[in-house]
């Protein structure tokens, strides 16, 4: 099990750096902590010592001492003037460029679209993006699956006029005239009343 989790840990790690997403897993692990999290806070005012930070959050200094160090070696701060000693009077200051590479990392995990699962989805994905169908497929399994998705706009034996029938299919495809042939070319749908009256087959 223990095996397991760490392949897992790796697995998960590697999955972040491939998608870019690694500044954004930084960030935020290091600031789930309360204590890191009002320790970063304090420096949005402006650079701080450790007494200075002791004061603002109200951390003991040990406990201040240890959790300056996890943010440190997550790269969110650092000392303004590099030492290789910072004292109790050393003052941090936070990293911009790790909150700026935080925020182009979300904008990727906001940009990427969630992959199709299945046949079915990656048919209404390349066909019918957002709901809306950009063109009719030629393939026979395609053709059956978007008019099958298109069909349940329409409840199950009520009766529509080719008014209503239009202006459901219009907010589909402009062509609505040709998606409501094949409806009922396919049987998804009946003609009755001269063809004026159409009801979706169950």
């Amino acid at each position: 099990m223990a095996v397991d989790a760490a392949e897992q840990s790796i697995n998960i790690e590697n999955q972040a750096q491939d998608d870019g997403l690694e500044p954004l897993i930084t960030l935020a692990s290091a600031l789930l902590d309360t204590d890191r999290l009002r320790i970063a806070a304090a420096l949005v005012a402006g650079p701080a010592s450790r007494n200075q930070l002791h004061e603002a959050t109200g951390l003991s200094h040990r406990d201040l001492l240890r959790q300056v160090g996890i943010l440190e070696e997550a790269g969110l701060i650092q000392p303004e003037i590099p030492t290789r000693q910072p004292d109790p009077y050393t003052p941090y200051v936070l990293r911009q460029e790790a909150f700026t590479a935080a925020r182009k990392a979300m904008g990727k995990y906001k940009g990427v679209k969630k992959r199709p699962s299945d046949t079915r989805e990656m048919i209404l994905e390349t066909f019918m993006p957002g709901g809306k169908l950009t063109a009719l497929p030629h393939k026979q399994n395609q053709i059956v699956t978007v008019l099958t998705e298109i069909a349940q706009k329409f409840e199950p034996e009520k009766q529509y006029t080719e008014r209503e029938v239009n202006v459901i299919l219009e907010d589909i495809n402009e062509d609505y005239c040709t998606v409501r042939r094949y409806l009922v070319d396919y049987g998804y749908m009946s003609r009755t009343g001269g063809g004026s009256v159409y009801t979706r087959n169950t």
